[in-house]
């Protein structure tokens, strides 16, 4: 082969790879670092929301690149936030509250899929997850201009009510883990004898746990005060609460604040009216446990159950 002939081939290959770093580059890349932090959360995190403070925009057009419908913004490549969900959460909402100033979001899903928010509150995206699944989530914040940097805050909440410009407490005041419960306490230790716990109790109140300020999925007709109290003395690798023995036809719900602060609820279970809820790993401390009418002014008399066995409803 001629010099001449190696020297154009030379150039060929060096500008076909030039080409395909240039177009590595136009891209999103999820496997960069992320420009504020990363994060793991489990359902029933607290405080709710989570809020990461963030400055949108960068140079990349993401409409260019055809990610998906609404897919639009000016971006870095990099991400600006990574979060792994640990387990699946039955709602997760995802959104920007950067004020009067024109975002948009772009999220990476576990399954490598996109899905993208323009204009959803006003200027600011949001995007809701119905079944979220558990994974790494990343996340772009884009400005719509391409000269725009805003300064604002990637929010994430299992909330319905939260939406830009409003924030939920971190534990709702309607319902009180600090006052006396109506059916009484138990301080137990891992291995405990006789299991199941069994209480004697009635479900319903006057709240309503959909407007508390609980997490998504949390329903019922509720005391202030805890049904019962559970104080563990150490860690269980399973703990089951459940409700049967109901004495009517009623559908009865569960609320419970675990001893790190955050909720879980459950509703029928197994296939029956009764709730049940498992806490996997649960560590030391005081869990406050609610037993809910689904239909406000119903009472019923019912079985509450902890079992550390695998005993259901």
């Amino acid at each position: 082969m001629r010099i001449g002939s190696k020297l154009a081939l030379l150039l060929s290959m060096a500008s076909a790879l030039a080409a395909t770093a240039a177009s590595a580059q136009t891209r999103l890349d999820v496997s960069r670092t992320p420009n504020y932090g990363a994060r793991s959360i489990s359902p029933g995190f607290v405080p709710d929301p989570i809020q990461i403070n963030v400055t949108s925009g960068g140079n990349l057009n993401v409409e260019s690149m055809h990610l998906g419908a609404g897919c639009r913004g000016f971006a870095t490549a990099a991400p600006d936030f990574n979060f792994t969900l640990t387990s699946a959460d039955a709602f997760l909402r995802v959104f920007v509250d950067a004020g009067s100033q024109d975002t948009t979001l772009v999220i990476n899903r576990p399954d490598g899929s996109w899905v993208c928010a323009d204009d959803t509150y006003g200027l600011n995206p949001g995007i809701d997850f119905n079944h979220a699944q558990p994974g790494l989530y990343n996340v772009w914040v884009g400005s719509y201009q391409a000269t725009t940097r805003a300064a604002g805050s990637i929010n994430i909440t299992e909330l319905a009510s939260v939406v830009p410009g409003a924030r939920a407490a971190a534990t709702p005041s309607a319902l009180d883990v600090t006052a006396t419960p109506n059916f009484g306490s138990r301080t137990v230790a891992p291995g405990f004898v006789p299991d199941p716990i069994t209480v004697p109790v009635v479900s319903g109140g006057s709240l309503n746990a959909e407007t508390s300020g609980l997490p998504a999925g949390c329903t019922g007709w509720v005391t202030r005060q805890p049904d019962f109290n559970v104080v563990l003395t150490g860690t269980s690798p399973s703990l089951r609460v459940f409700i049967d023995g109901t004495t009517a036809s009623e559908d009865v719900t569960l609320i419970i604040n675990r001893a790190d602060g955050s909720w879980i609820c459950g509703d029928d279970s197994y296939g029956t009216l009764n709730p049940s809820v498992d806490l996997r790993g649960a560590t030391a401390g005081t869990y406050n446990v609610w037993v809910g009418s689904y239909r406000q002014g119903a009472t019923v008399r019912a079985r509450l159950n902890v079992t550390e066995l695998d005993r259901h409803p």
